[in-house]
């Protein structure tokens, strides 16, 4: 087990990301290209083939001859946004200001930074994907308010944060456009989206007054000693220094938040105890139930130009005072409303994470999976770098993930109390749902769930010599192995095996779609979670309609079967 800490620099960048609040990104459509050799294209045909080629529409942009596209968009200050394909043996360059590139790559490192020198700043893991299916890319930079930088504040992979706070020096003015190399094979660009900051500052607070109350410990939750103000008064900035000198307090502000133009904007309120705050007599973040220490809150409004008046409550509980409230907006980084000391910077932040070297790693807690807390899983780390989760009471892996294993810090970290487990890698979603079930026919319903006391009976796990478990069951007259291990090409083999038992089918996948690319060979595509699946070529899965949408594959289960997942 290792706690990582982030340097401060980095923790502060991180501290801004924790305010970027999602409002929409711009489409940047394939007409605002000045596109050289690349093509405007409906789809990508073919990517493991020597020279792919491409479906003509608007949809993405494609190449497969050494070029360039450019954007007519011009940014300084930006996120930036897009889903890319590589096809075999594919080199690509991603271009911010059309001079700094990120690689984009399946034969040296995707998500590298290319150094003013040449040289690659290498990302914290590999989280590319395999040949064929999109990836996505998200990218956040700015200009140095201390000048000749360009800081790439953040750049997050297929979902895994690879780069934080990573200063290239420069010369001249830092902007310009996007751009796109391809430097040999196939690359393939899809939904570019952006958000251009600006500096303006269209919010501020004006009239504000403020009430301090001097209040109960938490056996009388927090509420004032009296009705009567301790203190009160107008006020000059909003800050948590009006209750010094005071163990427990509420301080209550009324004021107007003055908007110069009409546009959606969030307000989000940072600080360590209980709080709330109402915009024109809505509530629009109601007092939490618990008490939180530093968990930015946000509310997103619609605010026209004018005056709208606020009230803001917050609650010092047992944690030292730290209050603060931030504007953003759509083109607007997070800005603070309240005094510089009354939200004091964040402390680095740790991380406790579990990292296989020699032997197989394996932990029982609770995993967040489709929205809900998943309560009796086991996840399995190897030293190989492939890992994955699995519901031991439903029989089914929920997620497997190459790179770094696993981020246990909600298990360790003070009380603990969440237990959650958090994949570290580039990950791979699965149903969630029973991998074999008992059906009438081909063409009955797989189940969603089965009964773990009466239906599907956990019998426990034995290790192999490499220390990696197999999953035993009971299942209506049915004895059930099911075994998963990382395979050479990075995925995960799945083998099970019955004994006894009738009419017993196994759920390879399922997804919005299923492609047979070849035989034994299958492309799985739902949003942000490509797969492949790939079993023996004499086998004759079916793929069919699920009972909820999508597809999904099953194949007959008599003695034992072993299917690759990829991704």
């Amino acid at each position: 087990m290792n706690l990582r800490l982030l340097p401060v620099f980095g923790a502060l960048f991180l501290c801004f990301q924790v305010f970027a609040q999602d409002f929409p990104l711009n489409q940047l459509p394939t007409d605002n290209w000045d596109s050289g050799n690349w093509k405007p294209a409906e789809s990508v045909d073919n990517p493991f083939g020597k020279k792919a080629g491409f479906t003509a529409g608007n949809k993405l942009l494609f190449s497969n001859t050494p070029g360039k596209t450019t954007s007519k968009l011009i940014t300084a200050d930006a996120k930036v946004r897009f889903e890319f394909l590589l096809g075999n043996n594919s080199d690509g360059v991603f271009y911010i200001q059309g001079r700094h590139g990120i690689v984009l790559s399946n034969t040296r490192a995707t998500g590298a930074i290319i150094r003013p020198d040449g040289t690659l700043q290498l990302p914290e893991q590999n989280a590319g994907k395999a040949v064929g299916l999109w990836q996505s890319l998200e990218v956040t930079f700015s200009d140095a308010s201390f000048g000749g930088s360009l800081i790439i504040e953040k750049v997050t992979l297929n979902g895994v944060v690879i780069h934080q706070g990573y200063v290239i020096p420069t010369t001249g003015t830092n902007e310009g456009p996007l751009a796109f190399e391809n430097k040999s094979g196939t690359v393939a660009v899809r939904n570019v989206q952006y958000l251009k900051y600006s500096k303006e500052k269209p919010i501020k607070l004006s009239d504000l007054t403020y009430e301090m109350y001097e209040t109960w410990d938490w056996n009388q939750q927090f509420a004032p000693k009296k009705d009567t103000p301790n203190d009160k008064g107008t006020a000059t900035a909003l800050t948590k220094d009006f209750g010094a000198g005071f163990n427990r307090f509420l301080l209550i502000f009324r004021g107007n938040i003055d908007v110069e133009k009409d546009g959606s904007y969030s307000l989000i309120a940072d600080y360590a105890g209980k709080g709330s705050l109402k915009v024109d007599g809505k509530e629009v973040l109601p007092t939490e139930s618990g008490e939180s220490y530093r968990k930015p809150r946000a509310a997103y409004v619609q605010l026209t130009k004018g005056k709208h008046p606020f009230e803001l409550r917050y609650n010092k509980v047992w944690w030292k005072a730290e209050l603060g409230l931030f504007a953003a907006g759509p083109e607007i980084r997070p800005y603070a409303l309240h005094a510089e000391t009354s939200l004091p910077s964040p402390q680095a932040v740790g991380e406790i994470d579990i990292t296989p070297t020699s032997q197989v790693e394996l932990i029982r807690s609770f995993v967040m999976f489709n929205g809900k807390k998943r309560t009796h899983v086991i996840s399995v780390g190897t030293p190989a770098g492939t890992h994955y989760t699995y519901d031991l009471n439903q029989g089914t892996p929920l997620y497997a993930w190459r790179g770094d294993f696993a981020d246990v810090t909600e298990m360790f970290y003070q009380r603990g109390e969440p237990q959650l487990l958090r994949p570290r890698g580039v990950k791979t979603t699965f149903s969630g749902k029973p991998t074999v079930a008992i059906l009438a026919d081909a063409n009955a319903n797989m189940p969603d769930t089965l009964d773990e006391y009466k239906d599907l009976v956990f019998k426990g796990y034995s290790l192999d010599e490499a220390g990696l478990p197999g999953f035993k069951y009971q299942y209506k007259g049915a004895e059930l192995t099911q075994k998963l291990v990382p395979s050479a090409d990075g995925g995960i083999t799945t083998t099970i095996t019955a004994s006894g038992g009738s009419n017993l089918y196994v759920k390879l996948g399922e997804a919005k779609t299923i492609t047979m690319i070849n035989k034994g060979f299958y492309l799985l595509e739902s949003s942000d979670n490509d797969s492949y699946i790939q079993l023996d070529p004499k086998l004759k899965p079916v793929v069919r309609n699920a009972s909820k949408g999508g597809q999904e594959i099953i194949l007959p289960l008599g003695g034992s079967v072993s299917f690759t997942t990829l991704w």
